[in-house]
């Protein structure tokens, strides 16, 4: 896995590619947590991610969980066909705002 974060003033674009799953979600969990000091949007583009496990799922809502306490924004962006369905079998497709 790997993935790019690129920060514009409150808004944090997080483009993640290849697996998050046990092994590599926490390179994820730390990368993110050094640039979220007044964040309050964030964007994850999916676009080349193809799997994710529970672990990737944990970073997603502890994302979402943190921009709700921010009365911020969280957006899923262009999911793959195999994300999106881990995403729908596990109840987050409706809780997260996933868009193309």
């Amino acid at each position: 896995m790997t993935f790019e974060t690129i920060r514009g003033g409150e808004c944090l674009t997080v483009r993640i590619c290849g697996h998050l799953d046990a092994r590599t979600a926490p390179a994820l969990s730390d990368g993110m947590s050094k640039v979220l000091d007044g964040v309050t949007k964030i964007v994850f583009d999916l676009s080349e991610l193809n799997y994710i496990s529970s672990a990737g799922m944990r970073i997603l809502l502890a994302s979402f969980k943190l921009m709700a306490k921010r009365e911020g924004t969280m957006r899923v962006e262009n999911v793959q066909p195999d994300v999106m369905n881990v995403l729908d079998m596990s109840g987050f497709a409706v809780l997260f705002n996933i868009g193309e």
